[in-house]
C-alpha cells in the first residue's frame, strides 16, 4: 500500500475540516476532524450550495407550518404528527444540516430526499412533500402506530420492528417522546 504524500494528506485533512466546519456553521455539531458520515455531509453541502446559487428562499415559521400542514393533508399523514416531526427535526429551518448530513425542514438524508422526489432538499416545499411521501409509507408499514413511525423516521426503518418491541438508542427514545408530546399538545 502506498503512503500518502504530505501535500495530499494535508489536502485531505483540509477537506475534512472544511466539510465539518461548514456543517457546524449550518447547525450540525460534528467534531472538526470527524470522518463519520463524510459522504452524506458532502452531498448535503453540495445540495445547499446549488440551492443558494439557484435562488434565495425567504421562509418564516408561519409559511413553514402551512406548507407542512398542506403536505400532511396531501399525503394523508396526521397533521399533528407531521408538524411535531418538523418542529423536532429543524424548528422549520429550511437550511438546517445535521451532523450526519440530513437536510432541510424535515431533515431528510440525501438518499431519502432523492428517493422520495425532492429535487432540491433545501427548497421547503420539495422537502416537506418528499417527507410526506416517506411518512405515509412509514405509517402504512407500522399500521398507524405514531411511536414506531417516529422511531423509524429518526433511526431508520431497518432498526424498528413491525410488530414486537424494538431496542432503540436513547437518542431515538428521547426523539419519539418529544414528537409524541408535541403532537398531543397540538391536538388539544
Amino acid at each position: 500500500m502506498r503512503r500518502l504524500g504530505l501535500p495530499l494528506a494535508a489536502l485531505l485533512l483540509g477537506y475534512i475540516l472544511c466539510v465539518n466546519l461548514a456543517v457546524a456553521q449550518l447547525g450540525g455539531d460534528p467534531h472538526p476532524v470527524s470522518t463519520r458520515h463524510l459522504p452524506e455531509k458532502s452531498r448535503a453541502l453540495s445540495h445547499f450550495a446549488l440551492h443558494c446559487l439557484g435562488h434565495v428562499v425567504h421562509w418564516h415559521h408561519g409559511r413553514g407550518t402551512e406548507a407542512a400542514a398542506q403536505a400532511a393533508r396531501r399525503h394523508r399523514v396526521p397533521e399533528a404528527l407531521f408538524l411535531a416531526i418538523a418542529r423536532v427535526e429543524s424548528s422549520f429551518d429550511p437550511h438546517a444540516v445535521s451532523r450526519t448530513g440530513a437536510m432541510g425542514v424535515m431533515q431528510l438524508m440525501p438518499a431519502t430526499a432523492a428517493g422520495y422526489g425532492a429535487r432540491d432538499p433545501f427548497d421547503p416545499e420539495d422537502n416537506v412533500d418528499a417527507a410526506g411521501r416517506y411518512l405515509r409509507e412509514l405509517l402504512s408499514r407500522y399500521r398507524g402506530d405514531w411511536s414506531r413511525t417516529a422511531a423509524a423516521y429518526n433511526a431508520g426503518p431497518g432498526r424498528v420492528s413491525v410488530t414486537g418491541s424494538s431496542r432503540l438508542p436513547a437518542e431515538t427514545r428521547t426523539y419519539v417522546a418529544r414528537v409524541l408530546r408535541l403532537s398531543r399538545a397540538s391536538r388539544r
